[in-house]
């Protein structure tokens, strides 16, 4: 199996190079954090782009496989990117879409999409006690779940997963000028009453639609820049190729050989098959090549960002 060239070594072989210009396929970034939350994957994905943008004639592509944003902490912004897009998309790769030169769609950049809201009030009474509700619903829940599907061509449907529970609550949820535009011109819609058939629905449609969006962009572009979901090891486990791994924390930076990489959430999964890999984990079994520090002013966070985005400039030819 090609293992893709690691664009820090000193020595990349000619064979590499000439893989890389046959094949035509994208050169792949991936950006994973090591927090749940404010990691900084998006501002480095962000100057990353537009370094490429400003400095290449390349075609650039960031992909966002799975987003969630939830409706109490985020509805302003989720409005107007709704009227921008006729659609739910993250709002990280709204933000990255708009450093690009492409027009790359933004339900291909992000394929699997989630529209988050807290649990209703009416919960409460099955939990017994305010504690036991808070506790249970401490994280949000799905209200809509967007999986786009792309073919060859880059032409798209959609099926959207609705909670039923929470949706048809209109006392609770009642903008519907906000979803019905959207839901009428679906593909197909599917309603799910409990976590067991929100499970079943995401298995059924999850894997199909990042890989066909994945492979769409793969093919029509120079370079891809990946950006993860929360501190998921990788949040697409059907997407399996990337010439670079960047892991983000506050401050820091750690690159990964991809080999590595994989290798390790391999392992963590072997033992783990129930648990979800997040990079925490990636960092118990396995090193990275290298360390650096990502400063907090602007100005030099950018140098960093500069720094190995030459690198990779250079690898890429």
């Amino acid at each position: 199996m090609y293992a893709p060239p690691n664009p820090f070594s000193k020595d990349i072989s000619t064979v590499n190079k000439l893989i890389l210009l046959v094949t035509k396929m994208a050169f792949i970034v991936f950006i994973g954090g090591l927090l749940e939350h404010n990691s900084g994957k998006t501002t480095v994905a962000r100057d990353m782009v537009n370094f490429f943008k400003k400095n290449s004639a390349m075609k650039i592509s960031p992909f966002k496989p799975l987003s969630g944003n939830n409706l109490f902490y985020h509805y302003d912004q989720i409005k107007k990117n709704t009227a921008e897009y006729k659609d739910f998309v993250s709002l990280d790769i709204a933000e990255l879409l708009h450093e690009t030169s492409n027009e790359t769609k933004a339900t291909i950049a992000n394929p699997v999409h989630k529209v988050n809201t807290q649990a209703i009030a009416t919960r409460f009474f099955e939990e017994g006690s305010i504690s036991a509700f808070y506790n249970k619903y401490q994280d949000s829940e799905a209200l809509i779940q967007r999986f786009s599907f792309c073919d060859e061509a880059g032409n798209q449907k959609s099926t959207y997963i609705v909670n039923e529970p929470i949706y048809k609550n209109r006392k609770f949820w009642n903008d519907e000028v906000l979803t019905e535009s959207i839901l009428k011109k679906a593909s197909e819609i599917k309603f799910f009453k409990n976590d067991q058939e929100y499970y079943s629905l995401n298995s059924k449609y999850y894997a199909d639609s990042i890989q066909t969006s994945f492979e769409y962009l793969k093919k029509n572009s120079d370079l891809m820049v990946i950006e993860s979901f929360n501190n998921s090891a990788h949040p697409a486990w059907c997407v399996r190729e990337s010439n670079v791994i960047l892991l983000l924390g506050p401050g820091s930076i750690f690159i990964y050989e991809p080999d590595v990489y994989f290798r390790a959430i391999d392992n963590f999964r072997a033992i783990n098959r129930n648990k979800p890999s997040t990079t925490n984990e990636v960092l118990k079994i396995a090193s990275p090549k290298e360390a650096l520090y990502l400063p907090l002013d602007e100005t030099d966070r950018l140098e960093t960002v500069t720094k190995l985005a030459n690198q990779i400039k250079d690898t890429i030819g």
